[in-house]
């Protein structure tokens, strides 16, 4: 009984239809107001506008998300174990941090065939030469500062001033 008399004196098909007009108008005053803030993303993106990075140094964040560290490692591709020894290289390449041996040899411009397998990326041949050509033994190896990795190439993370060897070998 309380609850009808409080209530007595307010029309509620009236207040339900102001209600309901004041939604309306509110409703489109916030949408007007969200496809306002999305033009305005949009602008800034196109415009390459961003927030200041935190660090003191004043770039933009896409300036310093284009700025990857960056590492120097020494690569050497020997084929000594084939007469002739076809293939040749010893160089440093630049590499992003977190680089893998995998991405050193990509990095030295000769010619990578690659399988795929559930251990990672098998080297199966540089510059034509591929394995099995000198036996069923021959292939790609690798090691990184003198010790033979004991994983896949594409899963040996390196780091600054590594020397990773690729070698062919018949045995």
């Amino acid at each position: 009984m309380m609850f009808h008399s409080l209530f007595s004196s307010i029309d509620l098909p009236e207040a339900a239809g102001s209600l309901a007009a004041r939604s309306r108008v509110g409703a489109r005053r916030a949408c007007a107001a969200m496809a306002a803030a999305l033009v305005a993303l949009a602008l800034a993106g196109a415009t390459g506008c961003a927030a200041p990075a935190s660090d003191s140094s004043n770039q933009t964040g896409a300036d310093a998300a284009s700025q990857q560290a960056s590492m120097s490692v020494n690569v050497v591709v020997d084929t000594s174990a084939v007469e002739g020894a076809p293939v040749s290289y010893d160089a440093p390449v630049t590499l992003d941090e977190g680089a893998s041996a995998f991405d050193a040899l990509q990095a030295t411009g000769l010619s990578v065939n690659v399988t795929e397998s559930s251990y990672g990326s098998y080297v199966s041949a540089v510059e034509g030469l591929a394995a099995g050509d000198h036996g069923d033994m021959s292939g790609w190896m690798y090691e990184v500062n003198g010790a033979e990795a004991q994983v896949a190439a594409s899963a040996y993370v390196l780091s600054k001033g590594d020397s990773v060897r690729w070698y062919y070998t018949v045995s």
